[in-house]
């Protein structure tokens, strides 16, 4: 009788546990809305917080310093050396190149997200560049183009967004010290939403030729408030950083018309 009554209280223990945990868990996420399709819908606009590196835990005057391998590291080096010296090595949006889709993620400038199933679309305000990671199952294909901002295929494990991009091209610069990395880096995604106005973005960067070991640091953004609009943004118009003959940047400061 008393196996019994053991057993019994077990097995109550064991449901009321499991039970409280799908409460838990259905508690956590009832601050998240839904698309029609039952997804988390982060429609809308979100401001990155914390520092423009790709790091955004650095503070003032710090750099990021991935583990990079000897023949990338000395490429830095160099980049570093020569922005110290005053020239520093032309930065390819200095020349209104649109920025790589890993650069992109910093997230300078707001960005506004919209979806529809099969697709998550990244629009930033960072030269109106927009990101499309397909949801619906497809791949890039043998003949795929590269771009700068790379092709990306994600899917959703529960409520969070996995995504992975590549074929990227051009000079993947990283930041304005002449972090680099190559074309064939793999960027890996987990946008996860942790909060009714808070979304997460873990991003991991492996690259064979360019990284020791794969380099890993977490985005966060605020959704905006109500009334926040996306600018107009034209390099072009107003660009006083071209590149120079001998590679370098260049700046081209504001005349004075006053007598």
């Amino acid at each position: 009788m008393k196996r019994a009554m053991n057993l019994a209280i077990s097995v109550a223990c064991t449901l009321y546990s499991v039970l409280a945990a799908g409460a838990s868990a259905a508690d956590a996420a009832a601050f998240i809305k839904r698309t029609a399709d039952g997804r988390p819908d982060w429609g809308g606009i979100w401001l990155r917080q914390g520092g423009i590196g790709q790091d955004p835990a650095l503070k003032p005057g710090q750099i990021d310093r991935p583990p990079l391998t000897p023949e990338y590291q000395a490429k830095y080096d160099a980049s570093l050396a020569a922005l110290k010296a005053g020239r520093p090595v032309a930065d390819p949006t200095a020349s209104c190149q649109p920025p790589n889709g890993i650069r992109l993620m910093n997230m300078v400038y707001p960005m506004e997200i919209f979806q529809r199933p099969g697709l998550v679309a990244v629009f930033a305000e960072w030269d109106h560049q927009t990101r499309r990671i397909y949801t619906d199952g497809r791949k890039p294909a043998r003949d795929t183009e590269r771009t700068y901002l790379g092709y990306s295929v994600g899917r959703w494990e529960g409520d969070e967004l996995v995504a992975e991009t590549t074929l990227f091209k051009g000079v993947m610069v990283l930041n304005q010290s002449g972090l680099t990395l190559s074309e064939d880096v793999v960027m890996s995604e987990r946008w996860k939403q942790t909060g009714p106005d808070t979304l997460t973005d873990t991003i991991t960067l492996t690259d064979a030729k360019a990284l020791k070991v794969p380099f890993t640091f977490v985005k966060t953004f605020n959704r905006a408030d109500p009334g926040f609009e996306i600018m107009e943004y034209t390099c072009v118009e107003n660009n006083r950083n071209p590149i120079l003959p001998d590679g370098t940047t260049g700046t081209i400061l504001k005349q004075s018309t006053t007598p």
